[in-house]
């Protein structure tokens, strides 16, 4: 008896545990998660354009773009955790009830699993991504790096006609259309656009934690190919002997840019409190 019982249940469906589909369910909906969060991150860098509107005809702003939908993400991930805490599993599965979710019938106890799913993992997920989507974003921005006091005097120096730094002469000249802190500091390809972000992030949470100390020192060597990709094989470039026959020192680190052509910001010693030049260049942008 107990034997035809046993061979009876591995022909039908085990109720007890998880079936296939439940499987294949819970590996869609993760997979449709991600798909959708990367569409969303792809949406808004379309529509985001320079004047930081989304699309033409929408008067709403990318930042508040991403507020509303990461607040909804919020709101809908409270309300679904509450049902779902509010269920009981053994209940719902034993009622074996389909539940019509538009596209598809499925199973009341998968449906169930698939909200949890949700409210646990997908939603806090999405909520995490739009918080973090304007510091990542913010970083391609002037104003986000000044947005950090300690940036201010690279950024002031830079903006200021009479300074004979690289920044400065880049900017005044408008060598660099726009997004002139993020074009320098990249490198080049997706790798260099994922490690400049990261690092702005690192730089937004050591202020936001107060573990820095001034006058603020880079953790990375700057690479010459950043300027070798605009100034390369240029007639101006090509001009200057020592480019051409010291191409291979430049292109290798071995001889940096700024040797010969001045530092790139403020000193250490005129971004340090106390200085004569620190409250000059700590003044708020403009």
């Amino acid at each position: 008896m107990s034997a035809a019982t046993g061979g009876q249940d591995r022909d039908g469906e085990d109720t007890s545990g998880i079936s296939r589909r439940e499987v294949l369910f819970t590996v869609g909906g993760v997979a449709a998660a991600v798909v959708a969060g990367a569409a969303a991150w792809g949406a808004l860098e379309i529509f985001a354009n320079k004047g930081h509107a989304v699309g033409s005809a929408v008067n709403l702003t990318y930042p508040q773009a991403v507020t509303v939908l990461g607040t909804l993400a919020c709101v809908l991930g409270v309300v679904l955790c509450i049902r779902t805490a509010r269920t009981r599993f053994d209940d719902v599965g034993a009622a074996q009830k389909d539940v019509n979710i538009g596209v598809t019938r499925v199973p009341a106890l998968v449906f169930a699993r698939l909200v949890a799913l949700l409210a646990f993992i997908v939603l806090p997920a999405t909520a995490v991504f739009f918080a973090n989507y304007h510091p990542f974003q913010g970083v391609h921005e002037v104003q986000g790096c000044a947005s950090c006091h300690v940036m201010l005097p690279m950024v002031n120096d830079m903006q200021d006609p009479g300074s004979e730094t690289l920044a400065a002469r880049h900017y005044r000249n408008r060598w660099i259309a726009d997004d002139q802190c993020f074009h320098c500091h990249s490198d080049y390809g997706l790798g260099g656009n994922l490690e400049a972000k990261l690092t702005g992030f690192r730089h937004l949470a050591r202020y936001t934690t107060r573990t820095y100390h001034e006058p603020i020192k880079a953790r990375i060597k700057f690479d010459n190919n950043n300027c070798l990709h605009c100034h390369d094989k240029t007639p101006k470039f090509v001009a200057v002997e020592s480019h051409v026959t010291d191409h291979t020192q430049l292109a290798t680190n071995q001889v940096m840019c700024v040797e010969c052509h001045g530092d790139a910001h403020p000193t250490a010693e005129q971004r340090t409190p106390g200085s004569s030049d620190y409250a000059r260049l700590m003044e708020k942008m403009k």
